[in-house]
This record gives C-alpha cells, sequence and structure tokens, in this order.
C-alpha cells in the first residue's frame, strides 16, 4: 500500500511549540496493494487548524479498526462456585514487541485468586509466574490452615519462597564457588547442561523481572498483595451516588518517597546517593520490588565472572547498562519480591475490583504516576459502564476509555479532551515506536454481586473461560540450599 503523508496547518498557541502542524497516513484509492499496518480513513478529516504543534506521524484507523484493536485481547471468565463474583473481565494490549505483561485467573476450591503481572526486561518471567504464583499460594494457604498464621503472612511467604527458588535454580547451574570459575567453567555450565535449551530459559527467567499484583477473595475477604508498581482498587458506589476509588496496598516504587526511603535504610549510609537516581535503582530501574531481576540481587562475584559469559543473546538484554550496575553494586540484593499485604472486608455498595499493570494507571493520573488521582478517575470512568454502550467487557471499557482520559497532547503537558475520538485514538494506537507513547496495558475487572444475586456475563464481552483449579501438588521450581550464602541471605530477610 502507497502511503500518502498529509500536512495539516496548524496556528501557534503555546511558546516555542509553533510549526506546521501534525503527519497522518492514508492509503492511496489508486493503489491496488492491501496491508494490515495501514488503514482506509472514513472518519471526516482533521481540523484544519490545531492551536499545538504535534508533528509525530500516526495511522489514520476506521472506528472498526480501533474496535478490532482494543478488543483484540480480551475475555471473560465465568465463576459460579465464587458467590461474591458476577463476572470477570480481562484485557491486555501490547506495546512492547513481544508483550510482556501477563496475567492469571484461577480457583483455589471455591476461591478466587487473580494478578496482573508487569514484565520488563523481556516476558519470560511473567510468563514463569502467571502459572507458578498462584500454585506458590495456593500452598501456602493449604500450610496455614495447618499452622494458624495469617493469611496475609501465607500469601507474602508465596511470593518470597517463588523468587527463590527462581533464583535458586538460576544458582544450581554454575560452580558452587563461582570465585574460581573460569569463563570456560561457565559457558559450559549451560552448553553441556542434559537439557541446554532448559537451562537457557531457567537463566532468562531469572534475569528478566516482573511486578506481580495479585488477590485472593474468600466470601467476604478480599486479600491484595503488591511486589512492584501495578495496583488493585476497589470502586463502590456510596449511598448518595457518586462512585470512589479506593487503592487497597501501595506500590514499591523509588518514586514513592516513604519506600525510597525503605530502600536506602537497607544500605549503608555511603549507598545513599546512588541506589536511587531520578526515581530508579541506580538510575536504571523503575520498580522497588520484583520478581527475577536476579541482576540486582546475586552476591558481587556474579556480576563479573557469570554474567558476562553467559550465552550472548542473554546477556544482550542487559549488557548496554551492566557496567552501571557493577559501579555501584556493593552490598546486595537491592530488590526484593516480599509484597505489600492488605485485607479488605467487602461492604454493601462495592462494585468492582480493579487490577491493572502500571501501563493503565500511568494514562490515569496526569501529574504524577504515584498519584491516587488515577484511582478516583477509574471509579469514575467505571461508573459509566455498561451504559457507555461501546464495550460489553468491561477492561476493555476501562482501557479505551483511559487511552482517552485528557489524551491530547499530554506529551506538552496540556489538558485537552478529545474532539474527535477517531483522530485521537488512531494516534494513540499507531504512533512508533509504540513504547515511547505507552506501555503495556494489562487490565482485570471484577464484578462484584451479592450472594444471592445471580451472576451474569456479558455475552459480548469476548471468549467465555471458566477459570481452572490450581494443582496445589505441584512440586516447586528448586528446593533451596541448606547452606551458603544464597540461603543466608534469604533466612535475614
Amino acid at each position: 500500500m502507497v502511503a500518502t503523508r498529509v500536512i495539516v496547518p496548524a496556528v501557534t498557541g503555546v511558546v516555542g511549540l509553533g510549526g506546521a502542524g501534525y503527519y497522518f497516513s492514508k492509503k492511496n484509492p489508486s493503489s491496488s496493494t492491501t496491508s494490515s499496518s495501514s488503514a482506509t480513513p472514513t472518519s471526516p478529516a482533521p481540523p484544519a487548524k490545531q492551536d499545538i504543534y504535534d508533528s509525530r506521524p500516526f495511522t489514520l484507523l476506521t472506528p472498526d479498526e480501533i474496535d478490532s484493536r482494543l478488543r483484540s485481547g480480551q475475555f471473560a471468565s465465568r465463576t459460579p462456585t465464587v458467590n461474591r463474583v458476577s463476572a470477570i473481565y480481562t484485557t491486555r494490549m501490547a506495546s512492547n514487541n513481544p508483550v510482556e505483561d501477563n496475567y492469571s485467573v484461577d480457583l483455589i476450591q471455591d476461591k478466587l485468586i487473580a494478578g496482573v503481572y508487569d514484565g520488563h526486561i523481556g516476558r519470560h518471567c511473567s510468563e514463569l509466574i502467571k502459572k507458578q504464583l498462584p500454585i506458590y499460594v495456593a500452598r501456602e494457604l493449604q500450610q496455614q490452615q495447618d499452622n494458624k498464621v495469617p493469611v496475609e503472612t501465607a500469601i507474602s511467604n508465596a511470593f518470597e519462597t517463588l523468587d527463590a527458588d527462581i533464583q535458586q535454580r538460576f544458582y544450581d547451574l554454575f560452580p558452587k564457588n563461582v570465585k574460581h570459575a573460569t569463563e570456560n567453567n561457565i559457558r559450559d555450565a549451560i552448553a553441556r547442561h542434559p537439557n541446554p535449551k532448559a537451562a537457557e530459559l531457567i537463566v532468562k527467567e531469572a534475569i528478566t523481572g516482573s511486578c506481580a499484583c495479585t488477590v485472593y477473595l474468600d466470601g467476604d475477604d478480599l486479600y491484595a498483595a503488591n511486589t512492584g508498581d501495578s495496583r488493585v482498587v476497589v470502586i463502590r458506589q456510596e449511598e448518595d451516588g457518586t462512585w470512589t476509588g479506593r487503592r487497597l496496598v501501595e506500590e514499591e516504587s523509588p518514586a514513592h518517597p516513604a519506600w525510597r526511603s525503605h530502600m536506602i535504610s537497607q544500605h549503608p549510609p555511603n549507598e545513599a546517593e546512588h541506589i536511587v537516581m531520578r526515581n530508579r535503582i541506580f538510575g536504571l530501574i523503575a520498580v522497588g520490588g520484583s520478581f527475577g531481576d536476579i541482576i540486582y540481587k546475586v552476591p558481587r562475584e556474579y556480576q563479573m565472572k557469570v554474567f558476562p559469559f553467559l550465552p550472548y543473546d542473554i546477556y544482550n538484554m542487559f549488557a548496554r547498562y551492566h557496567h552501571r550496575i557493577v559501579r555501584y553494586y556493593a552490598t546486595p540484593p537491592y530488590l526484593y519480591s516480599k509484597p505489600l499485604v492488605a485485607h479488605h472486608k467487602l461492604l454493601k455498595g462495592d462494585r468492582y475490583v480493579v487490577l491493572g499493570t502500571d501501563g493503565l494507571w500511568d494514562e490515569l493520573s496526569w501529574d504524577s504516576v504515584r498519584s491516587t488521582d488515577g484511582d478516583q478517575v477509574a471509579a469514575e470512568l467505571m461508573s459509566t459502564w455498561p451504559a457507555a454502550g461501546k464495550d460489553g467487557n468491561a477492561a476493555t471499557h476501562l482501557m479505551r476509555s483511559a487511552l482517552m482520559h485528557d489524551v491530547v497532547y499530554k506529551n506538552v503537558g496540556v489538558h485537552r479532551t478529545a474532539s474527535d475520538e477517531t483522530l485521537e485514538m488512531s494516534k494513540r494506537l499507531t504512533r512508533q515506536p509504540s513504547r515511547r507513547y505507552r506501555d503495556d496495558i494489562t487490565i482485570t475487572v471484577i464484578q462484584l454481586k451479592d450472594k444471592d444475586d445471580t451472576a451474569i456475563v456479558r455475552e459480548d464481552a469476548g471468549p467465555i473461560q471458566e477459570p481452572e483449579q490450581v494443582a496445589v501438588d505441584t512440586p516447586r521450581l528448586a528446593q533451596p540450599r541448606s547452606n551458603g550464602w544464597f540461603s543466608g541471605i534469604w533466612s535475614r530477610l
């Protein structure tokens, strides 16, 4: 398909932002070649004048093409045995290629466990924990009944145990005393492994990282656990008809002042200047808790004796900033998987539980992604569903609404409400590289009901599934060593 580039004039409205306007692509009607990446504009042409300069190219989509993209990752879950849940709606839209976000919806007997997982560096860790974290939580809850420990403690233990096993599998691949290991020892540990592909996957699952935000619903008791910067919000309708959103558990983020102080306090004072820079650990990673990310957790000798000799495609995942980690790496670990955990007793008026990766909350909080404004915006947007009428899937509705929230010229800090949704949504969905403009977005909306109400799943919400029972008897990923640095550091946390 031959694309024609059209220049739309604009007038200057902000100092330093004058210019010609913005570019959009459309099909050349005379061309006989078709392409799935371009689109035929059927909506009215963009307005002739714009008061803000915006030169970034995009492809103008039709309303049907926009709907198709927004709904491509949606599905619904029916849970007849969970008496407080009417339906569960999930959607995911990629920005990274391949997508690094993941999600899970499972049952532990007649109880619900659901989560969203925000991967980084790659997809491998989030793909692992979406399968394993429900199993580890179920196992700990089973033991909790015998040991009579609080549910919150059991869930927290599951998070830490899973991450310990992810790391242990990594350590088990290499010589125990890496100080005296050679380059060939490290390369042979994978190349001569009985299953080299499996060994490489173990390394990738430990090198890549993922945040995790999980809820466990047992009757009226809702437990939320969060490692990293995803979020869970309870949305309720008050007696006076207003809607409110309340975050159940805080984010673990270096941008959060209290959590930043906590992270710095775990290390000697002389490291304080470098641990968090530009609201990122060592100026690199913007989360304050995660699974995997073993490059921020290993003993110091692994930084130079192991990592540089991993297979090239693996080391290349983080090679461009490895030297910056080594420069400040003194008293590991710098990241932990221990979650913040909260308990909420469901109340009359509680309508939805929303789990979202940070890609959602970035769209809803204009001034600061740590702001509670996004929690309330989510409530206001959800108050219009399903009356808004466009989407049968509540998660898709929230994603569509979030992408349009004060969307126009957000990049230059100017508030505008979209006057032409087709035009503005085309920008949000087609500008490249996508990662400059938005993150992966994964949303799960749990629609609540009273115990005696009938559960209803909308038929227009996408494929409908029934979650599977967690296989609690699945073996652990690894058995921890009884001694040594690794077991010692975890026993002290």
